[in-house]
C-alpha cells in the first residue's frame, strides 16, 4: 500500500473505531451495574465514583470517558492495517500495540479504570495476551491470502492444498489456547481469588478467541468449518476436569458457541464478497 493509502485507511478505520469504543464500554458499565450483586445502591451508572468525584460531577466524568474511549476504539480498530503493509508487518504490529498500550493506560487513569497499580498491571497483560492471540490468528489468514494471490499472478507454482491443512492452523492455535493456556495463567493467579482463570479465561479470553478464528477459517474453508465448534468445545474438556471441576463445563458451550457464531459471520462475509 502507498503511504496516501495507509493515511487514508487508518482515518477510515479510525472513525469507524470510536463510536465502536465508546458504546463498548459504556455497555461493559451498564451489564456490570445490571448483574452486580448485591446491586448498587445509586442505580446503574456509566462512570466509577472515584472517576465522578475527581471531575467533579458524572456528566463532565461521562463526557471525558467519551473522549478516551472512543481513542482506544479507534486505536484498536486500527490494529489490521500493519497486515496491509508489504513488509515488516511485525515490527509494525509491535508499534501499534504500544500505542495501543499507550492510550489504554491513559485512559484508564484518567478515567479512574485501575483502583490499584496492580489492576493496570493485571489488565495491561490481559490486553498483551489477547493482542498476541488476535495477531497470531490474523497472520495465519494473512499468510493463506498472500498465497493464494502469489499462486493466482503465477509467482507460486506448488500445489493446491487439502482443506485440512489450510484448517490444521487454526486447530493448533486452538489447541495451545484451550489446553496449555489454563494452566499458565493459573501459574501466575491469585491463589485465594482466582480472577484470571476463573473470570478473564472463561468469560474473555476464550470466546474472543474462538470467535476470530472461527471467522476467517469459514472464509477459508468452505464446509470443514462446521467442525470447528466441535472442536473447540472438546478441547476444553481436559482442563475442565483437570484444573477446574464439573461446574465449569459451560466452557465448552462458551467456546461452541463462539467458534460457531464468528463461522456464521464468516460465511456471510465471504458470500457477500462473492456476490459483489
Amino acid at each position: 500500500m502507498e503511504r496516501r493509502e495507509i493515511f487514508r485507511e487508518l482515518a477510515r478505520r479510525a472513525a469507524i473505531g470510536f463510536p465502536r469504543g465508546v458504546a463498548l464500554v459504556y455497555l461493559v458499565f451498564l451489564l456490570g451495574g445490571l448483574f452486580a450483586f448485591p446491586a448498587p445502591e445509586s442505580g446503574v451508572s456509566v462512570v466509577t465514583a472515584t472517576m465522578a468525584e475527581h471531575w467533579g460531577n458524572p456528566v463532565t466524568a461521562a463526557l471525558v470517558q467519551v473522549v478516551w474511549s472512543g481513542l482506544l476504539g479507534a486505536v484498536l480498530e486500527t490494529a489490521e492495517v500493519p497486515f496491509h503493509l508489504e513488509r515488516r508487518t511485525a515490527l509494525w504490529s509491535g508499534v501499534h500495540f504500544l500505542l495501543t498500550a499507550t492510550v489504554f493506560s491513559l485512559a484508564g487513569w484518567q478515567c479512574r479504570w485501575f483502583p490499584y497499580q496492580e489492576t493496570w498491571l493485571c489488565l495491561l497483560g490481559l490486553l498483551l495476551l489477547c493482542y498476541l492471540l488476535m495477531w497470531a490468528v490474523r497472520y495465519v489468514g494473512w499468510q493463506q491470502d498472500v498465497r493464494a494471490i502469489r499462486k493466482g499472478v503465477g509467482l507460486q507454482e506448488e500445489p493446491e492444498r487439502p482443506v485440512w491443512q489450510r484448517a490444521l492452523p487454526y486447530g493448533l492455535l486452538a489447541a495451545g489456547v484451550e489446553l496449555l493456556l489454563p494452566w499458565l495463567l493459573q501459574l501466575v493467579d491469585a491463589r485465594d481469588v482466582p480472577v484470571l482463570t476463573g473470570i478473564f479465561y472463561p468469560f474473555l479470553i476464550l470466546p474472543l478467541f474462538c470467535f476470530f478464528s472461527g471467522w476467517p477459517l469459514a472464509k477459508r474453508c468452505r464446509l470443514l468449518w462446521l467442525s470447528y465448534p466441535v472442536l473447540c468445545g472438546v478441547l476444553t474438556l481436559p482442563c475442565v476436569f483437570l484444573l477446574y471441576n464439573s461446574s465449569a463445563l459451560f466452557q465448552a458451550w462458551v467456546a461452541a458457541i463462539s467458534a460457531l457464531a464468528g463461522g456464521i459471520l464468516g460465511v456471510f462475509l465471504r458470500k457477500k464478497g462473492e456476490n459483489t
